[in-house]
């Protein structure tokens, strides 16, 4: 009775294993090809590399030519600042703190002739609680002066500024190869008037270490507001694609 039901068991594991082999086979082909892709595809690090190199698209700015332009921008961010402070912010605020400033320094200056001349000197001379807070105030106006000027440079004038433009270097973003944008330049402008004002000389030291770990020439602040400063001058020379 039972030699009559027809045997389709083997069939059926034939088939069954005939699938998952085209399933495993089809798994192992697209792992395969996204393993080629990957290793096709640069990484970001790399591509910007490739792009900002001595003799790529986007040279990057020495650190001297850098230097240079910074020297020239605190010298007039110094100049201006201490016009808008000792000539327009301070005497409305404290009146007497420019001839106390003249005062004490006179004061500096005959302590120290003394010490060099006497063996028991004079303990030094401590300034006045005017001038402290004045100094104070200046101080935060100086600071506030630097982070404008750069911060604006950066986000309204193409990344430029007065020293960059000298020096005929700019600071382009990294993400968009193109001018900073403005979170980027505040960013950027923050962090270099930190560093010269909160965390000298560690904040300057740990900015300037950046350089060791990348190819790009990027220091701290860079590396942190995602720019890189180029050599236009470079630039003009690369060679027509």
């Amino acid at each position: 009775m039972n030699t009559h039901q027809p045997k389709h068991g083997g069939g059926e594991c034939a088939h069954d294993q005939r699938e998952r082999q085209h399933h495993y086979h089809h798994e192992s082909q697209e792992s395969q090809d996204s393993q080629d892709t990957s290793a096709a595809t640069p990484s970001a690090h790399s591509l910007l590399d490739s792009i900002f190199r001595k003799d790529g698209p986007m040279p990057p700015a020495s650190v001297r030519l850098r230097a240079f332009a910074f020297f020239l921008d605190f010298i007039l961010i110094s100049a201006v600042a201490s016009v808008i402070i000792w000539k327009i912010v301070l005497p409305q605020s404290h009146p007497a703190a420019f001839t106390e400033l003249t005062e004490w320094s006179q004061q500096v200056l005959a302590w120290y002739g003394e010490r060099n001349t006497t063996v028991a000197a004079a303990p030094f001379p401590e300034p006045t609680k005017n001038l402290t807070r004045a100094l104070g105030v200046a101080n935060e106006l100086q600071m506030l002066t630097f982070w404008l000027y750069f911060a604006l440079g950066e986000a309204f004038f193409a990344g430029s500024s007065l020293g960059k433009r000298i020096c005929r270097i700019r600071s382009v973003s990294t993400v968009t190869l193109g001018a900073p944008p403005i979170m980027a330049g505040i960013v950027r402008g923050g962090l270099k008037t930190l560093t010269l004002y909160l965390f000298f000389p560690i904040g300057m030291f740990a900015t300037l270490s950046a350089l060791f770990f990348n190819k790009r020439r990027q220091m701290g602040h860079d590396l942190m507001s995602r720019t890189a400063v180029i050599d236009e001058k470079l630039v003009n020379k690369q060679p027509p694609a």
